[in-house]
């Protein structure tokens, strides 16, 4: 198939019904964007560099043959290995093992019939677990986050919702959307607003911090929809004006959280 030593460049192969494609044919397909070979033409694409190997495909396309064949020869490709699929957005997940990484496949496969209905997963977790990220812990117990790392949400009273007045500039917000408080996840109205901000209001009436954790489709700043998994504590806050509201700090990692 290949020689299993790492390039410096990308080395990328297209698989179409359960076969590579040749140089030529690859070239004929150089002007079609990638994503419509891989949702509408059933294409599978594997990318392998000197940091490892990615697996790509949409789910309901008709891929199986060409997953297969991926599966079979995973061997040969340098790990980690990053499947990246496509469900209602992109999901993004890394294996260190090859056989875990065809397992995962082949459970997914097995899954493809599987249509979503929600964009957004809430679940409250153990706030004693063991692997918290630092950041969050130190929210919990401390009662408190310096402003860099939260997001200000205000209560409007007449309305109920909550309004995102301020984005720390060492936020999660901040890194992947920027400082902008009207980017996505900080617009009101949407579903994924009202299922994160569901929470808010129990902090509100409750006055005590809340952990949980999230997996929620959104656009990204590049317009495409991926699947973000982020841990949260949202401490109750008072603003200017004895206003109620709460401070989110969030750490994009792994959640428990199973969609597939």
């Amino acid at each position: 198939m290949r020689s299993t030593s790492a390039t410096s460049e990308p080395e990328v192969t297209w698989i179409y019904r359960g076969q590579p494609l040749a140089p030529h044919e690859t070239l004929a397909h150089a002007a079609t964007p990638d994503f419509q070979l891989l949702d509408r033409q059933g294409f599978v694409k594997i990318t392998n560099t000197s940091g490892g190997t990615q697996i790509e495909w949409s789910v309901f396309a008709p891929n199986w043959a060409s997953l297969y064949f991926a599966m079979e020869w995973l061997h040969t490709y340098p790990g980690p290995y990053t499947l990246r699929y496509y469900l209602s957005g992109w999901f993004d997940e890394k294996y260190n093992d090859v056989n875990a990484a065809r397992n995962r496949i082949d459970i997914i496969i097995g899954k493809s019939d599987i249509h979503l209905t929600r964009h957004t997963f809430v679940t409250e977790v153990d706030p004693y677990r063991a692997n918290i990220p630092d950041l969050l812990k130190s929210a919990l117990s401390d009662g408190e986050v310096n402003p860099n790392f939260g997001v200000d949400c205000v209560l409007d009273e007449s309305s109920g919702k909550f309004n995102v007045e301020r984005v720390g500039q060492k936020s999660e917000i901040a890194r992947l959307w920027g400082l902008n408080p009207v980017s996505f996840p900080c617009l009101t109205g949407h579903s994924y607003d009202q299922v994160v901000s569901a929470a808010y209001r129990k902090v509100v009436l409750t006055n005590k911090p809340h952990y949980d954790h999230v997996c929620a489709a959104m656009e990204a700043r590049d317009a495409n929809v991926i699947w973000f998994t982020y841990q949260r504590v949202i401490l109750p806050h008072r603003f200017t004006d004895n206003k109620k509201g709460v401070v989110v700090v969030s750490k994009q990692s792994p959640v428990d959280i199973k969609i597939l």
